[in-house]
């Protein structure tokens, strides 16, 4: 019998001992994934990234002073003009020769002492 209850005292510790090492697992983690900094990387957000950065280089080439540079939910580009001016140019055809017509309108305007207000380019 005194067997019995020692086996049993065995147990009883050995299932306590592993009830903490869960505990503390589980604590662990928590503590890891939110005091440590993870970040994830989304395709979708890294392509949108890389359409606007190519676009803003573009129009930097261009000689196009623009504030900012943003994407539609159409897909379409939204161009702030540094002077107050919006242009919206369509992701469905050649950036490369929008961007030639926005030069010469926007050097035409210059020249008349005008300025562009809005401007959309057809899709």
């Amino acid at each position: 019998m005194l067997k019995r209850e020692k086996l049993r005292v065995k147990v009883k510790l050995v299932f306590v001992l592993l009830v903490v090492l869960l505990i503390t697992a589980i604590g662990l983690e928590f503590l890891y994934f939110n005091f440590t900094s993870v970040s994830v990387i989304s395709p979708l957000a890294k392509s949108k990234s890389s359409k606007l950065a190519n676009l803003e280089s573009e129009l930097s080439r261009a000689k196009v002073v623009f504030s900012s540079v943003a994407v539609n939910s159409d897909g379409s580009f939204a161009v702030k003009l540094l002077d107050g001016g919006e242009v919206i140019l369509s992701s469905k055809k050649d950036v490369g020769s929008q961007l030639s017509s926005l030069q010469l309108m926007l050097a035409s305007l210059t020249i008349e002492g005008k300025k562009l207000k809005s401007f959309r380019f057809q899709v």
